[in-house]
């Protein structure tokens, strides 16, 4: 899957991806009325099997929590954001300013990390749309919780059809501590041709402009 984009289609998704990202760390510094820093230094393009492997390597096995949404466009699939269980917790205490003991994602956390989701995905998509010129619709966000595999994972898919998975390591910085997590696109291949096309349209006209 690596050789999925060329070396100028993979830069300008990274520099896509960056400024969504950053206009998703202004949405939530709103939130908490505090800068909140938001960083992805590498995306890789992988099979579900090859991006579940790695979500499990990166958690040492543990569970993760994410918040996942559904969009369809131009290209269709799930975009997930993923922290392991732990770190999820620092992530909404620092965020809450919670003093209680880290010891189990409570009903009000999850409200806390759904609210969190909302905003950083559909600041994403939000950005990814307006850059690449289209029109994207979204699916209100679910909480998930689990291993690497259960995460990633949309349900039953036709016969032969095969998924990508764009991954890409997040850090964040809140209050001067920085939490790590990460945000996955699932997309089966077709889908993924066209979010590749409308890069290629991106690059030409940053190209000719």
């Amino acid at each position: 899957m690596t050789d999925f984009l060329d070396d100028v289609q993979r830069d300008a998704v990274t520099e896509i991806i960056n400024i969504a990202i950053g206009q998703a760390a202004g949405a939530l510094s709103q939130l908490v009325d505090e800068e909140v820093r938001l960083s992805v230094p590498l995306v890789h393009f992988l099979t579900p099997d090859r991006a579940a492997l790695r979500l499990d390597e990166e958690t040492g096995g543990g569970e993760s929590v994410a918040v996942r949404q559904h969009f369809q466009g131009p290209f269709a699939g799930d975009i997930l954001l993923i922290f392991p269980e732990r770190r999820s917790l620092h992530l909404v205490r620092q965020m809450l300013g919670d003093d209680l003991p880290v010891d189990q994602l409570t009903e009000l956390e999850q409200e806390a990390l759904m609210e969190v989701g909302n905003i950083i995905l559909n600041a994403c998509l939000g950005s990814l749309a307006n850059q690449l010129g289209m029109g994207v619709e979204s699916s209100l966000p679910c909480y998930i919780r689990g291993r690497g595999r259960s995460i990633l994972d949309r349900g039953p898919r036709p016969e032969g059809e095969s998924e990508m998975v764009m991954f890409l390591h997040v850090d964040f910085s809140v209050r001067a501590k920085d939490v790590h997590g990460y945000l996955a696109f699932v997309m089966d291949i077709s889908s993924a041709r066209h979010f590749i096309d409308a890069v290629q349209a991106y690059v030409t006209a940053q190209l000719g402009g």
